[in-house]
């Protein structure tokens, strides 16, 4: 499989032994871009400027006519290998380190496994992905997406789906952030409401959980919202400076995922999705256009409900500013 961060082309490749490991999609030869599409079920990766073949552990494999005319390297040569990128797997994804140089990613994706605490995601199953742009840098994006004050204003059915003291500021604990809403039981099935009522209950969920959905935001640009039923991972992928995609997936209790009887209810929750982020498209082209005017000079926050961009743009500076090398 193949990715993009701006300006930097990945491959992600799994082995007959099911090891998952991440490349740069570039060929040691040349340079040249080596994987322009995916390769389901593929064994090799062959350059398309001069078919030098690689395994999926990265091992160069084979260098055709490397010699002369016909004199082909057909045992390739264990010091050349495409170039690694750190990966580590968490439940269904994949995160990447670039440089190499962040922390353990146990100690980094801690304080989110202690935040989901009674959510097994084991038994969850990728259903859908949809994509939805908005006309605004990714951090205003997250910065949204963190925002649980704008809700009243914003997402009306959402609001009214809540129980009276379910808004609340986000939780930070290390690069993250966290939150947590619950669902009046009567309102359970009702619009606005995501949780997934009528669907299986995620299998072990912790007992009392029925009507509280958790979130994680997880740094820089991932996200995780887990509801009673469903789930669904979010990316912001930059586009441009002032544009981003963001992607979500959707996730059902294995069997609800592509059971035909559970169609409407998981289409239910998918346009509940398409509504919230139409609702919030207009406000984030907003927030692109209004932060360049000159007479802006940073905001003024509310101390109870902006501590998550506080602490969003805090990783932000620390990582701009931190010294290379």
């Amino acid at each position: 499989m193949q990715s993009m961060w701006p300006g930097v082309p990945l491959v992600l490749t799994r082995d007959g032994d099911g090891a998952i490991r991440v490349f740069h999609n570039v060929c040691p030869h040349r340079g040249a871009r080596l994987v322009d599409e995916d390769l389901d079920g593929a064994a090799m990766m062959t350059c398309p400027y001069h078919a030098w073949t690689y395994a999926m552990d990265g091992r160069l494999k084979a260098r055709p006519h490397f010699h002369r005319p016909g004199c082909h390297d057909t045992e390739g040569d264990e010091r050349i290998t495409l170039f690694p990128v750190r990966c580590e797997v968490w439940h269904d994804w994949v995160f990447v380190n670039l440089d190499g140089r962040a922390e353990p990613f146990a100690d980094f994706i801690a304080p989110v496994d202690a935040w989901f605490d009674g959510y097994p995601l084991a038994p969850m199953r990728c259903a859908e992905h949809r994509a939805y742009d908005f006309a605004c840098n990714w951090k205003l994006a997250v910065e949204n997406y963190c925002d649980f004050y704008h809700v009243f204003k914003l997402h009306p059915a959402l609001h009214q789906s809540m129980t009276k003291d379910a808004r609340k500021s986000m939780v930070t604990t290390g690069r993250h952030q966290m939150n947590e809403y619950w669902i009046e039981a009567e309102r359970r099935g009702g619009q606005g409401d995501k949780s997934g009522h009528g669907m299986h209950l995620i299998p072990g969920l912790e007992p009392g959980f029925e009507s509280r959905s958790v979130y994680s935001t997880i740094f820089p640009n991932f996200a995780v919202n887990i509801y009673p039923c469903n789930a669904q991972c979010v990316l912001f992928e930059p586009l441009s400076a002032g544009n981003t995609r963001m992607h979500m997936w959707f996730y059902f209790v294995g069997g609800d995922h592509d059971d035909p009887a559970m169609a409407s209810l998981r289409d239910n929750i998918c346009n509940e999705w398409d509504q919230l982020n139409a609702e919030d498209e207009g406000i984030c082209r907003g927030l692109q256009q209004g932060r360049f005017c000159d007479a802006y000079d940073g905001g003024r926050l509310a101390p109870y409900w902006d501590k998550g961009t506080i602490h969003f743009h805090r990783q932000l500076a620390e990582f701009m500013t931190a010294p290379w090398g």
